[in-house]
């Protein structure tokens, strides 16, 4: 075997690896948690619901985004990673999210949806990213190595 593919199989076994071990952190479970008990006076502003919004969709799972975005940047390079990256959109409500707004203002629930949005958005966009660029790498490699071998 050539020097050049073995840097070329040494270089993909580090890339999957660091991408593997970036999706045990990236989607490990947190423990369920107690419910808080509500104070009594509640804070039902926009900016309440942000706060609550983002915090409850920090514990949501990318849904294996790292891995569409590895798959699409070996097919397709960084145009189909560009374009997965923009058309990715929020995760609907979770139950819980859901149960938290309920019984609050409207003000509360707005800022509790865009907050939910926006957080889910941005965690599934990067882990997208992550696996696209990981992907364009390997895809890249390999384009080298078999150019290499042909020479």
């Amino acid at each position: 075997m050539s020097l050049v593919r073995r840097i070329t199989t040494i270089a993909l076994l580090i890339c999957f690896t660091a991408s593997a071990s970036g999706i045990v952190s990236a989607q490990a479970v947190s423990p369920p948690t107690a419910p808080n008990p509500q104070p009594v006076a509640q804070n039902d502003t926009l900016a309440a619901g942000l706060v609550d919004g983002e915090m409850l969709a920090e514990a949501q799972r990318t849904g294996g985004k790292l891995g569409a975005g590895l798959a699409i940047g070996v097919l397709t390079g960084l145009i189909g990673t560009g374009i997965g990256y923009f058309v990715i959109g929020p995760e609907p409500l979770s139950p819980e999210a859901l149960q938290r707004g309920a019984g609050k203002g409207p003000d509360y629930q707005l800022g509790l949806k865009t907050g939910w949005e926006k957080k889910t958005r941005s965690k599934k966009r990067h882990a997208f990213l992550a696996g696209g660029l990981l992907g364009t790498a390997a895809f890249f490699v390999l384009v080298a190595s078999a150019s290499s071998s042909n020479q």
